[in-house]
């Protein structure tokens, strides 16, 4: 199969189009027979066929996330705010008081020793202003409700296994997807959406689809979250439209049809809210339509953003690096190659260039099989038609085959760290006429 145009590894799929309708919350009452048990029911696996989503309640004891809830209000975007757990009128809008740049929890080791660059700071490796990536602490002011992603402690080896790794999770993981699972080492971290300030605009909906490997997205909400509290939203029965669509079955690669068929689930699907208590999870297919939840309500909403895939050979990482002298970014392609161009403002031949790669994510390789999508795109999932084995399989973490650093060291705290920039010339060999070719650590 040729491979695919090569794609930024930060940009989600989606179109211009609006949300057609507004969300519909899904309780408990709505679930089906054995949602609050460990396991798959025939109910259950008969949703997820058709509408690609099941819903766990009480999957995790609410207390095994005391500690990190503990930890989220002494973190800096909650101080710098002075939000203060007691007092809910503090956490009305904090985006105000946060810094437009922040360098919180990061190791001095962009390119192996410098400071992770501010907007206007001169860099070796890339143009002024260049995209520096994701930080341990994403903050954003979204058009109604402000957002801290707190990435960092994505990492964290308790906190891990407390949401991804725990032994629940891996149970539903094999229930449905089948072994052998690959056991998580990270995921995105903690989510927390904000009460909006009421004389701003209303919350709405951003409808996309996240264009990575993930066989499935999981949602675990870490409070309680009321209808109209700001739930993990999604589209049922998108994973399926928009399946076939697709050039590959385990790489998301897109087609003209993709969006319109996108256009059409926003015109035709009433999303639903996951709402429910601590410890409820909701496992949906990797390729489903989601979007924040419309929040109107007064509470933080916290859940841990996370992807699960069963241990598959994998291929490259999906690098991409910083343009220098006017040149465009440039990302790699499947078969590990960058292509610059020869005749551009930048020299191709140019080594000392920033690259970098989606770290939030803990598959961050594409899948070797290309093959195209099957006519049953759950020909080879188990969705409870076998017994649960513990087949889970530890693999060694990306950022250790490729030895990046991930980790909180030396000074940074527990809930920073993240993989900053690389040279090219570290993880690549330049093969002439603009292109370089990566150098493979897979799990082959």
């Amino acid at each position: 199969m040729k491979t695919p145009i090569p794609k930024d590894p930060e940009t989600a799929f989606g179109t211009n189009s609006p949300a057609a309708h507004s969300p519909v919350p899904i309780r408990p009452e709505d679930d089906p027979i054995g949602a609050a048990e460990l396991g798959l029911s025939s109910e259950e696996a008969a949703q997820f066929r058709t509408q690609g989503f099941v819903i766990k309640r009480g999957l995790i004891a609410r207390e095994e996330f005391s500690p990190f809830l503990e930890l989220f209000w002494s973190q800096p975007p909650i101080l710098q705010a002075g939000a203060k757990q007691d007092d809910s009128t503090t956490w009305i809008a904090p985006g105000r008081f946060w810094p437009k740049e922040n360098r919180w929890g990061l190791a001095r080791n962009w390119m192996g020793d410098a400071a992770w660059p501010a907007a206007s700071k001169h860099r070796h490796g890339a143009a002024i202003g260049e995209r520096v990536g994701r930080l341990p602490h994403k903050l954003t002011q979204d058009i109604s409700n402000d957002v801290w992603r707190w990435h960092g402690i994505g990492h964290d080896p308790d906190f891990v296994n407390a949401t991804s790794a725990h032994p629940n999770v891996m149970y539903m993981a094999e229930a449905l997807m089948g072994g052998p699972v690959k056991r998580p080492h990270r995921n995105r971290g903690i989510y927390a959406i904000f009460p909006r300030d009421p004389r701003g605009p209303v919350s709405a909906l951003g409808p996309h689809m996240d264009a990575n490997m993930a066989e499935m997205q999981v949602v675990t909400l870490l409070e309680d979250v009321e209808p109209g509290g700001g739930g993990f939203t999604f589209y049922p029965g998108s994973a399926q439209s928009l399946y076939h669509t697709s050039q590959q079955a385990l790489n998301w690669v897109a087609t003209p049809e993709s969006k319109k068929i996108m256009d059409t689930i926003k015109k035709n699907t009433v999303p639903v809210e996951f709402t429910g208590k601590a410890g409820d999870v909701v496992f949906c297919h990797g390729w489903i339509v989601h979007s924040a939840g419309v929040h109107e309500g007064k509470r933080i909403r916290l859940a841990a953003i996370q992807d699960l895939n069963r241990s598959r050979t994998r291929g490259h990482m999906r690098w991409t690096a910083a343009g220098k002298q006017g040149g465009p970014r440039i990302n790699c392609d499947m078969d590990g190659v960058f292509r610059f161009t020869t005749d551009g403002p930048d020299n191709a031949a140019d080594g000392m260039r920033e690259v970098t790669n989606q770290w939030i994510m803990d598959s961050n390789e594409f899948v070797a099989d290309r093959r195209a999508p099957d006519e049953d795109m759950f020909a080879d999932w188990n969705l409870g038609k076998h017994a649960v084995q513990g087949n889970v399989i530890d693999e060694t973490p990306w950022w250790d085959r490729y030895k990046l650093p991930l980790l909180p060291t030396g000074d940074v705290a527990r809930g920073g760290g993240g993989t900053p920039a690389i040279a090219l010339e570290n993880i690549a060999t330049y093969a002439g006429d603009g292109c370089w070719h990566v150098n493979l650590h897979a799990n082959l």
